[in-house]
């Protein structure tokens, strides 16, 4: 029902056209009309002037017109209308095969137009003959075939995209899923300087545990103190300890508590660690730590400086092939390493 509207509309369009040509075979036929006469007018005036020149100079008024006209001019002048009339018979054969192929034409249409007609009546018939679910049947079907019509034209047009298509290139990719909070055993990295180096995080951690306790006492005396502990596989530790103060419920005294502050790890010199060209190495002190750990129950974290982002893509996928999940710790320039009862903990990918 679709397409028939669409012939049937576009046919005031074909009739248009159809007048626009017989227009311009008409201008045509008055223009060779027009050149011929133009043509035999020349020749007329080119034969009068041979005919006074030949008077001026001398030539016997008695003698005939072609006798005074030399005989290549008289040639030429033949050959030209000759030319000319030719031109005519051909123009008017040409215009002759428009008509007959204007008159077919135009006989094809009216045939292809009574066609639609009747099929669209048709149609319309059967659709007055349907019920409601048949109708929308009918409908469904019209419209299947116009989806598959556009479907075969969008997949030329793909044919003809995929032949001019750049060469493909490949960009490698890792796999980044949801960040999940690191519990569990951590190894921490640190990562500057183009060196890596391996932080002894738990061993200082567990010497701060044993020293912070003999020291709460001078908290008696001051609000905080600071203490530095190691150096552990050359790595220090600062910490601070501090009181604090919180009030009883019910009661109108406080009680004072000793919390730790903060911490912070530094190496004992940035000559710390592996160069970056020999860490993947099988006897490397960073490749032996990674095959004494399971990846299902270790994360490790890196504390990437910004000398050394560059290098992080590649330890995250070298520890990705081996099934690591991985946290990154990016640092400003000299801040060093650190941590707080109330800071957050690594988020591995």
């Amino acid at each position: 029902m679709r397409r028939s509207s669409q012939n049937q509309a576009e046919a005031p369009g074909q009739d248009s056209f159809l007048d626009v040509v017989a227009n311009l075979v008409g201008i045509l036929i008055i223009l060779i009309i027009v050149v011929g006469a133009a043509t035999q007018k020349a020749f007329v005036q080119q034969l009068a002037t041979a005919a006074q020149a030949a008077v001026a100079g001398g030539t016997d008024a008695s003698k005939p017109a072609d006798e005074a006209l030399s005989e290549d001019e008289v040639e030429a002048a033949r050959a030209a209308a000759a030319a000319v009339e030719q031109d005519i018979y051909r123009t008017d054969e040409r215009l002759r095969e428009q008509q007959r192929e204007l008159a077919f034409r135009r006989l094809e249409r009216d045939k292809t137009l009574t066609l639609l007609t009747t099929v669209r009546r048709a149609l319309d018939e059967r659709k007055t003959k349907l019920d409601q679910p048949a109708q929308e049947d009918l409908a469904r079907q019209l419209a299947l075939e116009e989806a598959r019509r556009e479907l075969s034209e969008l997949e030329k047009v793909n044919g003809i995209l995929a032949k001019q298509a750049p060469p493909k290139g490949i960009i490698e990719h890792l796999p980044t899923p949801m960040a999940k909070t690191v519990f569990g055993k951590e190894i921490h990295l640190r990562l500057a300087g183009d060196r890596l180096a391996i932080v002894p995080w738990d061993a200082l951690v567990e010497q701060l545990k044993a020293d912070a306790p003999r020291k709460i006492w001078r908290l008696r005396e001051t609000e905080s103190f600071t203490e530095s502990l190691g150096p552990i596989d050359n790595f220090w530790m600062r910490y601070t300890m501090k009181r604090t103060e919180i009030a009883l419920p019910g009661r109108t005294g406080v009680q004072q508590r000793a919390e730790l502050d903060r911490f912070i790890l530094g190496p004992v010199d940035e000559s710390v660690g592996e160069p970056i060209d020999r860490v993947f190495a099988d006897q490397s002190e960073f490749a032996t730590l990674v095959r004494s750990l399971d990846p299902n129950r270790a994360t490790i974290t890196i504390w990437v400086y910004p000398d050394s982002f560059q290098h992080y893509r590649t330890f995250k996928k070298y520890l990705f092939d081996r099934g690591f999940l991985t946290a990154a710790r990016p640092l400003p320039e000299g801040h060093p390493i650190g941590g707080a009862p109330d800071g957050s903990r690594s988020a591995a990918e």
